[in-house]
């Protein structure tokens, strides 16, 4: 219990890094105490200002890299299988198209977290067998 609680606390720093990040890109804008939703993601990935781009990319690239983090350490940890199972070479923009096209599904909920949803796609997409 003690190994996994270590997981999510390291997966917790890692997206806070990644979160922070996006945060310093958004310096200029006013603060919110709550996260990004489905909706305010698909934006900054549709929108063709490069700092927006820039903030989906991050967003998202955090959340995979704490979401396959976890799943690392409970496989080394703890013997479990790994849950996802992402191909070498998948890069940012890559992971990019995959949210945008889970975001557009009609089933997607737009208004939940993004991380969870980037969780969600994360699964279909490279989920493993």
């Amino acid at each position: 219990m003690k190994k996994r609680l270590y997981g999510l606390v390291m997966a917790a720093g890692l997206m806070a890094a990644g979160l922070m990040l996006a945060g310093l890109m958004l310096a200029g804008s006013p603060a919110h105490a709550d996260f990004i939703n489905g909706k305010q993601l698909r934006l900054y990935c549709l929108s063709q200002n490069p700092s927006d781009d820039a903030i989906c990319v991050v967003y998202i690239t955090g959340a995979v890299d704490a979401f396959t983090t976890v799943d690392l350490i409970a496989e080394k940890t703890e013997g479990t299988a790994r849950r996802f199972c992402i191909p070498d070479g998948v890069g940012p923009d890559q992971l990019r198209d995959v949210m945008l096209a889970w975001l557009e599904r009609p089933e997607s909920n737009l208004d939940f977290a993004a991380t969870l949803l980037v969780l969600g796609a994360l699964e279909d997409s490279y989920g493993c067998s």
